[in-house]
Order: structure tokens, then C-alpha cells, then sequence
């Protein structure tokens, strides 16, 4: 279950950044450990190339999976040095994550990266997210942008959107990650089979957090730096933020379903418990039966009971389903 996860926060100083990095630039990484760098993109001609070239210096291999490019970043990444997978049509980041981890297990690797192909991280910080793992103090590191003070301006409703899908996620895991929502991050080989894909679409971030935390993973954020002045998407900032923060609502139904029916269910009957006292008091005073209130204190009374038998049956299912795996 998710409480039984061994999370590890560490908060490394900006001002440390580059030299962590510098060293482990110095070790020949790639030499011990087979390292791919998987990119999932989708249009990103302008920056794939330099995304590519910058990443093969700490890994074996580097992999872009096209996710359906109407442009020329299958054609760029390939001259740059990477092997390609290419979606004929748009499928989704969760899509293209899977096929990054079924690549990296065909391969034999031990660790693998990704990191987003539009050029908001930095390639040269891939050595910040290595060395935990091959210190074996982290099965998954995870990049914070919230984590360098005044180091990233993120914008503001960019911040209030990824607080409140982080937010949403830590419900899921129980855990405190500060950015759920980061597409940079490293994984040993022990986690490559511990991920379930079921979300196609962008909130493959926030599920893998879940699944990591159902497998009793050890997570650790490191901070990163993020640029917002690159080409980036066109989509909608508020349809985007909920159509992630809507998948992510039903993960937690999923895996925290007393949480996510019986506390809505108790509120709901003790709202009843309230409307039921106006009834009593209103037809001890008037011999007069509130008809609205009864009415209010019945619904609420039969929704309560309901949510909670509802999130009752649901926990049950899920013990039996952890008892079988």
C-alpha cells in the first residue's frame, strides 16, 4: 500500500548545482551503468536536436519517441544520434513512456532518464538525477523546479496549476513530491516493471508517483532548473490543468477510496444529522412538518450512506488485490 514507501527528500543548495554536476560529468557514468535517455515528443523540430546531442554525453543510448510529429523531429533527432520509435499518430505521453520502459528492458539497462523533448530542462543536470540512483540512496529521482528559490520564475497561474495537481497526486500517494508534474526524472531497473499505463495523456506523471508508492519505492526530488522563454505547447492552460487534474481524481478513487467516499459520505450525514434536528425543532414549536428540510435531510442521508458503503466495498476490493499480487 501506499504507506509503506520509504520517501527520501533532499534539498540540494542552488549554488551547489553545477559543481555536483561537474563531478559527476567527470565519472564515466556510462561506463559501469548502461544508461538510456528515453525522449517522448511531439513537434519538437527546434529543440530536439539539441536535446539529443547534450544527452548522449551520459548515456549509452538515447531514445525519441515520436509521438505522432507532424514536423521534422523524427528526421532531426535521427541525424542528431538517436534511435527512433515512431507513433503514426498522436497517442499520448503515457503511450510513449510505455514504450520508452519497454525499450530500456529489451536493452538490459540499469537506469534509464526522461526528460520532455520541448527544451525546458537542461540535459547537462542529468548527472544530478543519476547519482542518487547509483548511489542507491533513490529507486526514482524526481526533478523539482520548486526547489531552487528565486532560481525558476515560474509563472503565476503556471504555479497555482501545478500546486493544485501536486497537491491532488500527494493525496494519492501520501506522500509530499513538490513537483508532480516535472517530465524529468531517472529510474533504476528495479522500477521498470512496477508501472501500470493506464493514463494515455499527461497525468502519466502524477500515476507513475502512485504506482511507485503501491511498490514501496524510494523516491527523491532533486532541484532543476526550467526554462518557460522555449516554443512550447498551444493547449489551453485551464482545459490542459483539468483534463490531468480529472484522471488524477480518479486514481485517488482508486487507491484511496475510504479517503475519497467515506469523507464526503460522513459530511454528508452530518449534514443530515443537522436538517434532521431543524425538522424535529421546526415540528416541536409549529406541529408543522418542514417539508424542504425533510426532504434536504433524507437525500443527504441516503447520498452518505451510499458514498460510504461505496468506499467501503472499494477498500475491500483493493486489500484482496494487494493480497493476490
Amino acid at each position: 500500500m501506499a504507506s509503506t514507501i520509504e520517501h527520501s527528500y533532499n534539498l540540494i543548495k542552488p549554488n551547489a548545482i553545477d559543481s555536483i554536476a561537474q563531478n559527476n560529468s567527470n565519472t564515466p557514468t556510462n561506463e559501469k551503468y548502461r544508461i538510456i535517455v528515453a525522449i517522448p515528443c511531439y513537434n519538437e523540430e527546434i529543440a530536439i536536436g539539441s536535446i539529443v546531442l547534450r544527452s548522449q554525453k551520459f548515456a549509452n543510448q538515447v531514445l525519441v519517441i515520436d509521438d505522432g510529429s507532424k514536423d521534422k523531429t523524427s528526421e532531426i533527432a535521427r541525424i542528431a544520434g538517436a534511435e527512433i520509435i515512431t507513433h503514426k499518430t498522436n497517442q499520448g505521453k503515457g503511450v510513449a513512456i510505455k514504450d520508452a520502459f519497454e525499450f530500456v528492458k529489451r536493452a538490459n539497462a540499469d537506469i534509464l532518464i526522461l526528460i520532455d523533448g520541448d527544451g525546458q530542462h537542461n540535459p547537462d543536470e542529468i548527472p544530478l538525477l543519476l547519482g542518487p540512483i547509483i548511489s542507491g540512496k533513490a529507486d526514482i529521482v524526481n526533478g523539482s523546479r520548486f526547489l531552487i528559490k528565486n532560481g525558476n520564475k515560474v509563472p503565476g497561474y503556471r504555479r497555482i496549476g501545478q500546486e493544485v495537481l501536486t497537491a491532488a497526486t500527494n493525496t494519492g500517494t501520501k506522500q509530499k513530491i513538490t513537483d508532480s508534474q516535472n517530465g524529468f526524472r531517472a529510474f533504476s531497473s528495479k522500477t521498470f516493471n512496477c508501472f501500470s499505463f493506464r493514463q494515455n495523456g499527461m497525468a502519466i506523471e502524477s500515476e507513475m508517483l502512485i504506482d511507485a508508492a503501491q511498490a514501496g519505492l524510494k523516491v527523491l526530488e532533486v532541484p532543476i532548473n526550467v526554462r518557460y522563454d522555449v516554443e512550447g505547447s498551444t493547449m489551453n492552460p485551464v482545459s490542459h490543468g483539468f483534463g490531468v487534474l480529472n484522471p488524477i481524481i480518479g486514481l485517488i478513487s482508486q487507491e484511496r477510496p475510504l479517503l475519497f467516499f467515506g469523507v464526503p459520505g460522513g459530511l454528508l450525514l452530518v449534514t443530515a444529522a443537522i436538517f434532521c434536528f431543524m425538522v424535529l425543532d421546526i415540528f416541536n414549536a409549529t406541529k408543522v412538518v418542514a417539508v424542504g428540510y425533510s426532504l434536504i435531510f433524507m437525500l443527504c442521508t441516503i447520498l452518505g450512506i451510499f458514498s460510504i458503503f461505496t468506499g467501503l466495498m472499494l477498500w475491500s476490493i483493493q486489500n484482496v488485490r494487494i493480497k493476490i499480487r
